[in-house]
């Protein structure tokens, strides 16, 4: 009976717990997005969710761990899709392209599930990308524009292999990048719905695609 009594105060005790963290997680999202990361305060997410400042610490290391708590899954995923759409592409990075009459069907389907992540998670994502400046996170989108010149260099240079012309100018190729990330970084804080969203980013698509054409000489 005794084991039964304490294992059943475990329980409780951890369900206690998980409702603390949850809430202190909502009342630090609210503050966030509120102030951005740099002006927000955990006195005053703690005095919002009703636990001392030493709760929060007992549940987070500090105000950069709280805040990576609620964003850095975002980011996480969406390196991973953009990884896992580099990989596929690693060993036919032209002959594909060029032989098949402009296959897009991997770029257009990595595009809808990159929109439905970021809908998904849109508040997280927004605040990703306008609060979190003086966090460990500030450089997410330089990062992921690195991620996405890696990958356009990598196609970049088989193209010009395979056209047997000479290497496009790294500043171009950069420029494509930020130019792709731009978009959904606009379609984001522009665009409410994901409907509306998949779309836009679609037409967005098809003209980036024939700007990527258009710098090897390419034409549909």
């Amino acid at each position: 009976m005794l084991r039964i009594n304490r294992k059943g105060k475990k329980m409780a005790e951890e369900q206690k717990d998980s409702e603390t963290k949850e809430r202190l997680l909502a009342c630090a999202k609210k503050e966030f997005v509120e102030k951005g990361y740099a002006k927000a305060s955990l006195r005053a997410i703690c005095r919002e969710a009703g636990v001392t400042t030493g709760a929060l610490y007992f549940f987070f290391q500090d105000k950069d761990d709280l805040f990576c708590s609620l964003v850095s899954h975002v980011l996480i995923r969406v390196r991973e899709l953009i990884a896992a759409h580099r990989e596929t592409e690693a060993d036919e990075a032209a002959k594909s392209v060029i032989s098949s009459g402009h296959d897009d069907s991997s770029e257009v389907e990595l595009t809808k599930i990159l929109v439905h992540e970021l809908y998904r998670n849109r508040e997280e994502v927004l605040l990703l990308i306008n609060g979190a400046g003086g966090s460990s996170m500030e450089n997410a989108v330089d990062l992921i524009i690195d991620e996405m010149d890696e990958h356009n260099l990598m196609l970049t240079k088989a193209m010009c292999d395979e056209l047997q012309i000479p290497m496009i100018h790294h500043a171009l190729v950069h420029w494509m990048s930020h130019n792709q990330v731009d978009m959904f970084l606009y379609m984001i804080q522009h665009i409410e719905e994901e409907e509306q969203a998949l779309a836009f980013a679609g037409q967005a698509m098809n003209y980036l695609l024939g700007g990527w054409y258009g710098m090897f000489g390419v034409r549909g």
